[in-house]
């Protein structure tokens, strides 16, 4: 015997057809097809990647009715700086502690200047600028994003400026700039006083103690006396006086002449003079 049929008008089936029923279908259906068709392996990957960096991100900061969300972090940063955190000003290169401005990748500025051999164009998306470095091209930042300060005559900001080199050519320039900056270390500098015949007591012994702080420095200083136009004229006693004082302040302070005097006495003289070396 065939067993009796329900009857569909039961009033608990329909409930379950109308409220149940439907929901179960598709998720269903959605499980059956995620174990019928699992992800190849490159698309696992990428999800697990993806998964590990999202968790290991920083969250980014709270907005202000507790967002937390990018653009919210960004906000908060613009309106505490006035402009948009990730231009680099030259605060932001003097305390990322490094010894140059950033370059490449580390140039965070959305928009920048670009000196593409010689012409200047911009503004230009960054990201998209490293997109068309070749692979002997580096982007490095000359000068720093200047914001704008309408109180101080700037009503505008002004963009970063970058210039694509060769790395190579690059490398050699900084090289040669190190050696040379080696090479002038130690040496002594070069001072010049300029004074005139007929100069005043009081100037005279001004003259004289910068002379001897500069020789008690190890320095150079080069004394040029010479007649000034239209002044008093003076004989040449008065001039073999000025260059006496002069020497016995070299003595004072241990210096020396490094080579002969040129010029005349009384005319256009010049003393070469050199600090004592430690």
């Amino acid at each position: 015997m065939r067993p009796m049929p329900q009857c569909v008008y039961n009033s608990r089936r329909a409930l379950y057809r109308v409220f149940v029923s439907p929901s179960e279908a598709p998720a269903l259906s959605i499980l059956s097809r995620l174990q019928l068709s699992p992800l190849p392996a490159p698309h696992r990957n990428a999800l697990a990647a993806t998964q590990v960096r999202r968790y290991a991100a920083k969250p980014p900061a709270r907005g202000p009715r507790g967002q937390t969300s990018v653009a919210a972090a960004q906000q908060l940063a613009h309106d505490n700086r006035g402009f948009d955190k990730r231009y680099t000003t030259q605060q932001d290169i003097a305390r990322s502690g490094r010894d140059r401005p950033p370059q490449d990748h580390e140039i965070t500025d959305p928009q920048i200047m670009v000196i593409d051999n010689g012409a200047t164009e911009g503004p230009l998306a960054t990201s998209f600028v490293l997109t068309r470095l070749e692979p002997h091209e580096s982007l490095r930042m000359v000068q720093p994003y200047v914001p704008a300060d309408p109180k101080n005559g700037r009503p505008g900001a002004q963009w970063a400026v970058c210039k694509i080199v060769n790395k190579r050519d690059e490398y050699e320039r900084q090289k040669q700039l190190k050696e040379k900056k080696k090479a002038g270390v130690g040496k002594p500098k070069t001072k010049e006083l300029e004074l005139t015949w007929a100069i005043g007591e009081h100037d005279l012994a001004t003259k004289m103690r910068q002379m001897g702080q500069f020789l008690g420095k190890g320095m150079k200083v080069e004394v040029l006396v010479a007649r000034k136009k239209g002044g008093k004229q003076v004989d040449g006693k008065e001039a073999e006086g000025v260059v006496r004082r002069i020497r016995d302040e070299v003595d004072k302070v241990g210096g020396r002449e490094g080579k002969s005097a040129s010029g005349a006495v009384g005319g256009t003289y010049r003393l070469y003079l050199e600090g004592k070396q430690n």
